[in-house]
């Protein structure tokens, strides 16, 4: 997989944060191998694995669990942190269509993880996951970039959520976090995503403008014009949210890329891989994340993935890893890795 990389964003609020609490910016900046000119500028670039880095030093560092939450609690720390694409959501209809927008033009900026959004059966999940092997512990990254985009659903129609998951395990103060997101928090969740009413995706946003947005959307086609994602990575990034919402055919990918199956099989074939091959990894690479991050057992894993039994999924697990999942699990927590 091509390595990954993450424009500055919100992350430029970091160093502030940092002043606040006491501890010189530019040593966390070091510690990550991240220059510190470059948190300045919002359009700025640094590896994915700098800027999962970076976070969990600077937890570390301040000893502040919640630093993500600050970051994102900063002035400009929303859509104005996106630029072409969040303005392109401040003149959407609905939330709905200007989380869409998010989703669909994160690639634009950001390789290594993806918001997504689905709903169904009344509720509406907007959720970040990181696809690419940070490095580091991107548990504060992770939580970071979902507080920004709950600022920035704040900011759009200030709708609230009904629950906040977290993929991750209890703090030693959760307060923080309830008193952020003004919501339920439920940690140790098998996915990190804002929990909406479908009601909330029709909500209006306010001041938008809708002969502003007509011109925006062809100006946001031309920003950041980059290439495409190799199929292959366009396909792991649809499929990282898909395992848990059992969305993960070969159909449902590749009519999402507007493809034909078989013309997605012999693109991905040319690549060196396959269909089959990046959904087991996929599966693996997720199931590896939750016994690692969360106390969830085996058997919820094993669910949470749509396998049928725990006999299923450990077999499949067993086949890529040369492992159990119990062993691989008491192997990597040993490790402290």
């Amino acid at each position: 997989m091509t390595e990954g990389w993450q424009r500055v964003g919100a992350m430029s609020a970091l160093p502030s944060v940092l002043r606040d609490l006491g501890v010189d910016p530019a040593e966390v900046a070091a510690a990550a191998d991240v220059e510190l000119e470059l948190l300045a500028d919002q359009d700025s670039q640094i590896p994915f694995r700098s800027a999962c880095l970076l976070t969990k030093v600077a937890a570390e560092r301040t000893g502040c669990d919640h630093i993500g939450l600050l970051v994102a609690a900063r002035e400009g720390s929303d859509t104005h942190s996106i630029g072409a694409v969040g303005m392109l959501m401040r003149n959407a209809p609905t939330l709905g269509r200007a989380l869409l927008d998010l989703c669909e033009n994160h690639h634009r900026y950001v390789r290594g993880g993806v918001p997504y959004l689905v709903a169904r059966d009344g509720s509406a999940w907007l959720g970040y996951a990181i696809y690419q092997d940070p490095g580091a512990s991107a548990e504060h990254f992770q939580v970071g970039a979902l507080a920004v985009g709950f600022s920035m659903v704040k900011e759009l129609c200030q709708a609230r959520p009904v629950e906040v998951l977290l993929s991750r395990r209890p703090p030693a103060d959760p307060q923080p976090y309830r008193q952020f997101f003004g919501a339920p928090v439920t940690f140790d969740a098998d996915q990190s995503a804002l929990v909406f009413s479908t009601d909330a995706l029709a909500l209006p946003v306010v001041r938008a403008d809708p002969a502003a947005r007509q011109a925006l959307e062809t100006q946001v086609r031309d920003y950041w014009a980059i290439d495409l994602p190799k199929v292959s990575d366009q396909v792991v990034r649809l499929l990282r949210p898909r395992v848990l919402f059992t969305d993960d055919r070969l159909a449902s990918v590749a009519a999402a890329l507007a493809m034909h199956p078989r013309v997605l099989e012999r693109a991905l074939q040319a690549e060196g891989t396959s269909f089959r091959a990046i959904l087991n990894h996929t599966q693996v690479d997720v199931a590896q994340r939750l016994m690692a991050r969360t106390r969830l057992s085996i058997t919820a894993i094993a669910a949470a993935l749509g396998y049928a039994d725990t006999s299923a999924f450990s077999n499949a697990f067993r086949r890529q890893t040369g492992q159990s999942p119990r062993v691989w699990r008491t192997t990597h927590l040993a490790q402290g890795t």
